[in-house]
């Protein structure tokens, strides 16, 4: 009973205290917006210099340069054979090469004057893994071949000299007297012989004719 009237006496004053305690954090929330909302000048300085000294503290990241190949001495050498051709007839030319040693990887197109010869197709492969999916035939009529050969197995490929690594056929569509070049150009396909240490070679090209008798 006593414990209960000493509550019945002090609970008048806690009530009276937690309204007081209420009223003041009202106040309180009121009177925030009224603070200023940007920092005062001494404190933007700060943070300016706190920001410097990150991007001074931060490491620099620079580009990287474009990966360049290692590059041989050696010169592969690729030829076109001369032949000779009567008009509405087939021929074939034979595509040679010098210093194909230890290599895995050629590409080139191959050229000629589409109002002279014709296309027919490509015959006798001289490489390992070399076969019509290797050859570019949907401009053959502008005529252009692109050639990528390369071996499947990752192995050097070595071949003689004056071997003959395959052979283009047309038919001789253009008059008697007439003639086309034989070339190896770098468009569409650029020149590129890459070696079994995966090192760029330079293409050297010999240009062939065919001769409409």
């Amino acid at each position: 009973m006593k414990n209960y009237l000493l509550l019945l006496f002090f609970l008048p004053a806690l009530l009276g205290c937690r309204n007081e305690t209420q009223t003041g954090n009202a106040d309180t929330v009121e009177q925030a917006p009224s603070q200023p909302q940007n920092p005062s000048p001494g404190r933007q300085e700060q943070k300016a210099q706190a920001t410097a000294q990150k991007q001074r503290e931060e490491p620099v990241v620079s580009s990287r340069p474009a990966y360049e190949p290692p590059r041989s001495r050696d010169v592969l050498t690729i030829i076109a054979q001369d032949t000779r051709a009567r008009s509405g007839s087939e021929v074939c030319v034979a595509v040679k090469v010098k210093g194909f040693t230890n290599l895995l990887a050629l590409q080139y197109t191959l050229s000629w004057d589409p109002k002279v010869l014709e296309f027919k197709g490509v015959d006798k492969p001289g490489l390992p893994y070399l076969d019509n999916a290797d050859f570019g035939f949907n401009r053959v009529k502008e005529g252009l071949l692109p050639f990528v050969w390369i071996n499947d197995a990752l192995q050097a490929t070595t071949i003689p000299d004056e071997a003959v690594i395959y052979e283009v056929c047309f038919r001789a569509i253009g008059t008697a007297g007439l003639s086309s070049a034989i070339r190896f150009v770098q468009q569409p396909t650029p020149f590129e012989v890459v070696n079994i240490q995966e090192e760029i070679q330079e293409l050297r090209p010999v240009e062939g004719k065919v001769a409409v008798e």
